[in-house]
């Protein structure tokens, strides 16, 4: 089920929230839609202000007949958060997104 263009820009909005103003400069939380899937990650300027940022998969939210799917992601890929179901709301898996005892962003 493709993400819709109102929830592309809850996504997009979401991101671009997540970080203080006075942090903004050194790291970003960056989201990239496509098809039914959006990918969550988190950016950093590099350590030394030269070259380019770098970029850290953190999660996969997966749009789907039973809902949003949240996934992770480590070194080895995506792997499903099997202890979280499927929820309706885009607005609930924000929230798990935003919980730090699921630990998606350190």
């Amino acid at each position: 089920m493709k993400i819709s263009e109102l929830d592309r820009a809850r996504l997009k909005k979401w991101a671009g929230q997540r970080i203080p103003e006075h942090a903004k400069a050194e790291v970003a939380v960056g989201c990239a839609v496509r098809g039914s899937t959006a990918v969550i990650t988190e950016e950093r300027a590099p350590w030394d202000g030269v070259g380019q940022w770098t970029s850290r998969r953190v999660a996969r939210l997966r749009r789907t007949d039973e809902g949003w799917q949240v996934d992770g992601a480590d070194r080895n890929g995506w792997y499903p958060c099997d202890h979280l179901t499927a929820v309706p709301p885009l607005d609930e898996a924000l929230t798990v997104l935003d919980d730090p005892r699921h630990a998606f962003r350190g």
